[in-house]
């Protein structure tokens, strides 16, 4: 007699719309917080993630974690814990100041594009300059050399976008089980956490697209050094280095694997 195998069925969100945002230090004040109000006209559920003991946001749920697991499993577990009438996820660093309108304009793009699992918005610095914030996926030669090339956000479908400000379709997230956990968030800009994200969306059949006409300003992107990474010393080269490892390794053979190794050493 042939067996039967039961599948799971694909969850039906509804159409409320969550941020979340992820707070590693206590040291920098919250400006998402007010910019909110002004980046889209509808309700958004606030979930504030803390592992440093920052100011609460008022009127945000708030997960506190006991250790730094770092940013992607941390917003993995604020998304998870969403109810399932949240089916749009606004994913924010805490430093990031909304434009007038600019979760709305990602809003209404992601409904001309139904295939789009993640649109990311224009990233500008303090002082309004553009950063380079999306780009072709690396290449193997590229990462070996621990680089991963930058341009400016295309109007449209990219190959990777800055993690620093995004709006997922929880479809879309749910399908390729978020951010992988196993990065821990170097920290720095492009982030290979980022990178893989969208590098698994695409393979799953999801768009990743660039939204310039919604425009936001990020107050921790270095002025000196806008379109790089915020800062690659010590620590923060280090995790760097291990994510870019990661990322080969998922996808390469043995023999890249040594080339990555032999690289990292000189």
């Amino acid at each position: 007699m042939a067996r039967v195998w039961a599948m799971d069925p694909v969850p039906s969100y509804g159409d409320v719309l969550a941020l979340v945002t992820v707070t590693r230090t206590a040291a920098s004040p919250l400006r998402l917080p007010a910019s909110l109000r002004t980046a889209t006209v509808r309700p958004v559920r606030v979930v504030h993630v803390d592992v440093a003991g920052a100011p609460t946001i008022d009127g945000a749920e708030v997960v506190r974690l006991a250790e730094d697991v770092g940013r992607p499993a941390a917003v993995d577990r604020a998304v998870a814990g969403l109810d399932p009438s949240v089916g749009w996820v606004a994913i924010a660093d805490p430093q990031v100041e909304w434009g007038p309108g600019a979760l709305d304009v990602l809003l209404e793009a992601a409904s001309r594009r139904p295939r789009a699992g993640v649109l990311a918005p224009r990233l500008r610095t303090p002082s309004g300059v553009d950063v380079q914030s999306g780009g072709e996926l690396p290449t193997l030669r590229t990462t070996l050399r621990g680089r991963i090339p930058a341009a400016p956000l295309p109007d449209g479908p990219v190959g990777w976008v800055d993690g620093t400000c995004l709006l997922v379709r929880r479809t879309a997230w749910d399908s390729v089980d978020g951010y992988d956990p196993r990065y821990p968030g170097s920290g720095s800009r492009p982030d290979p956490a980022d990178v893989d994200l969208c590098d698994r969306l695409d393979r799953a059949g999801w768009l990743v697209a660039g939204v310039p006409a919604a425009v936001v300003t990020d107050h921790a992107r270095g002025v000196l050094d806008p379109h790089g990474p915020h800062d690659l010393h010590g620590p923060v080269l280090e995790t760097r280095d291990r994510s870019l490892r990661r990322y080969v390794h998922d996808r390469h053979g043995a023999p890249a694997r040594v080339l990555m190794a032999l690289a990292r050493r000189r």
